[in-house]
């Protein structure tokens, strides 16, 4: 939905306050440390595949047989992409008014993510698990985070020259070339539907149990959704409908 609101996001009036940012930043941080405090337990632990940790976001998988690293990757992967999104449109935003409000914060967050996901990858080639089931689920959970975000952004990049941004520039201008509408993603549009729906199929796990969502990736979501304009219906009701505790 971030993208696409997005050409909403970058058009509307109002750039994104001060405070919205500083929130961004210190939101971003507490779930930086949190998930490298994770990571020092495990990298410590004789058996990280089978450690226990004190964060109640990567335990609640543990009855069903799902280890602490596998949830912690899925936290970390999947919450890459509105990360690259959301970094993405503030600084298509401060292109587009000639600024750059937000670029320095919102790229130091980016790089922080990214940080945590070269140590999260690293572990994982130490354990020498290179053909289990868990090595498969982190690489393709990698590869359509990355795929996806230069899917879904390569209008705006070409349109700000954010190249710089894909995840893998050839791939993403490729993707821009095979788009039938070389522009932002309209919500109501036959493109976005058969996004959304491969975006489902990309990411689906029926197998998996409920996950805890920490607080922080929970206010991190409903800040993100604030800053959009009035009209953005979806992302309005996911700024109001989306509770701390879920």
């Amino acid at each position: 939905m971030l993208a696409a609101y997005g050409q909403n996001f970058v058009d509307q009036a109002s750039s994104v306050s001060v405070q919205v940012i500083g929130d961004y930043y210190v939101h971003s941080r507490n779930r930086f440390n949190r998930w490298m405090r994770v990571l020092d337990r495990l990298e410590a632990s004789s058996d990280p595949m089978g450690a226990v940790v004190d964060d109640v976001t990567c335990q609640s998988g543990i009855d069903s047989g799902i280890s602490v690293l596998r949830e912690l990757a899925e936290q970390i992967l999947v919450n890459e992409l509105p990360v690259r999104v959301w970094t993405l449109l503030l600084v298509a935003q401060d292109r587009q008014r000639g600024s750059s409000e937000s670029e320095a914060l919102a790229t130091n967050v980016l790089r922080g993510h990214l940080t945590v996901r070269r140590r999260l990858l690293q572990l994982c080639r130490n354990l020498e698990f290179s053909e289990s089931e868990l090595a498969l689920r982190v690489e393709h959970l990698r590869r359509e985070t990355e795929v996806w975000f230069d899917i879904l952004c390569c209008p705006f990049m070409k349109r700000y020259d954010l190249w710089s941004l894909a995840c893998d520039e050839e791939d993403a201008r490729d993707y821009f070339r095979q788009r039938q509408e070389r522009c932002a993603l309209d919500h109501c549009s036959a493109a976005w539907v058969a996004m959304l729906s491969g975006l489902r199929d990309s990411f689906i796990d029926v197998d998996s149990p409920p996950v805890l969502v920490a607080e922080d990736d929970i206010r991190l979501v409903r800040l993100m959704a604030s800053c959009f304009p009035e009209n953005c219906t979806e992302i309005n009701w996911l700024s109001a409908g989306y509770p701390l505790g879920v």
